[in-house]
């Protein structure tokens, strides 16, 4: 892979990426895929806060959200003629599978989601597939699963073996029972449009990458892993429809109240383990905005007022990847960077604009 010579993040980066005015990242591949970068601990959190609350382990549900996303993103990176050519060991030899497979990898790996070795392919029937130093397993078996059903054109099943500390066998293998064609309809998300915005970025004068990425991560290509160079911690970029079908299905197993548990999970993981005061900035004229500057670059979303009202703190985002997921980490990082806690809630006030209101806990 090369390196940008004026900001030394990978070149693809800045071919495939692109950081918005709006508050967003988008891919310039054929969906426009938004991302969002994330704590890896964060996430795990998340789903093991999940579980504990359910009282069963989601981990099955999670994979089987992702594939639908795997599919998507099978068919926006793929070439067309490797996704389009015909099953079979003389269409699809060996070395052709494994030109695609590594392509899919580099990407992943360049997106901080772990490494990958495709350990066999059986067209049409199944594969093995070595993963190492994953950011979240079952997200990546299902991406792994949506792309073979993408490539096969067959109903699969997946599943994942450790085989070492931190390293998975996943086994995706051909299934008689047929797509859930409702479940594909019930993902199939439309894509809101945008809150256009005002933010502005210092960028790279040779990939066009914002300095603040740049100065904030560091790829290590060989573990598949993003660092952040301010904290230390672990990220990665997901993209967001992960989140939004991981929740549309897990809301359909335990509950309307699912995006309000994932709100107060991530408020209490980020209040306990951020780096706001790193990023927190509220001299001059930011004000109470400074605390969300990370927002932005993270693709998060656009931070566009925050102060006081007779209500409490209100602080408004456009363009939130998530709504709780966004109001849990406003909240958050205004107690880590109080010293506080609060109460909060979120209302969106119109497509693409999230309103949170924070009061002080009694």
């Amino acid at each position: 892979m090369r390196y940008c010579k004026g900001c030394g993040l990978p070149v693809p980066y800045g071919k495939f990426l692109e950081w918005t005015s709006d508050g967003t990242i988008i891919g310039k591949d054929s969906a426009h895929t938004r991302l969002v970068y994330l704590k890896v601990e964060d996430i795990r959190n998340m789903f093991k806060g999940i579980t504990q609350r359910v009282g069963v382990s989601v981990d099955r549900y999670v994979a089987q959200a992702e594939k639908e996303v795997g599919k998507r993103f099978a068919k926006a990176l793929v070439p067309g003629f490797v996704a389009h050519a015909p099953r079979g060991r003389i269409a699809r030899p060996e070395i052709g599978v494994k030109a695609a497979s590594h392509f899919i990898f580099n990407y992943m790996g360049g997106l901080g989601m772990g490494c990958a070795e495709m350990l066999e392919y059986r067209s049409g029937q199944g594969a093995r597939i070595l993963i190492e130093n994953s950011h979240y397993i079952p997200l990546v078996v299902g991406d792994g699963a949506g792309v073979f059903e993408f490539l096969e054109r067959i109903p699969v099943t997946a599943r994942w073996e450790p085989v070492g500390p931190d390293s998975y066998v996943v086994y995706v293998e051909k299934t008689e029972q047929p797509q859930q064609q409702e479940l594909a309809q019930e993902l199939a998300l439309e894509k809101e449009a945008n809150i256009p915005g005002e933010v502005h970025f210092e960028r790279c004068p040779k990939c066009k990458i914002p300095f603040l990425v740049s100065r904030s991560l560091y790829l290590d290509l060989d573990k598949g892993s993003l660092r952040n160079t301010v904290t230390g911690d672990r990220e990665v970029a997901l993209p967001v429809e992960s989140f939004h079908a991981v929740a549309t299905v897990m809301t359909a197993h335990f509950g309307a109240e699912l995006p309000y548990l994932m709100e107060k999970l991530e408020q209490k993981h980020v209040r306990e383990s951020s780096g706001v005061r790193y990023y927190a900035d509220a001299s001059g004229d930011k004000g109470m905005l400074g605390i969300f500057s990370d927002f932005t670059w993270r693709g998060v979303g656009n931070p566009v007022w925050a102060g006081n009202t007779e209500r409490g703190v209100e602080v408004v985002v456009d363009n939130p990847f998530h709504p709780g997921m966004v109001a849990g980490r406003v909240a958050g990082q205004y107690e880590a960077w109080t010293d506080s806690l609060v109460r909060s809630s979120w209302t969106e006030e119109a497509p693409g604009r999230l309103r949170v209101l924070m009061e002080p806990v009694a």
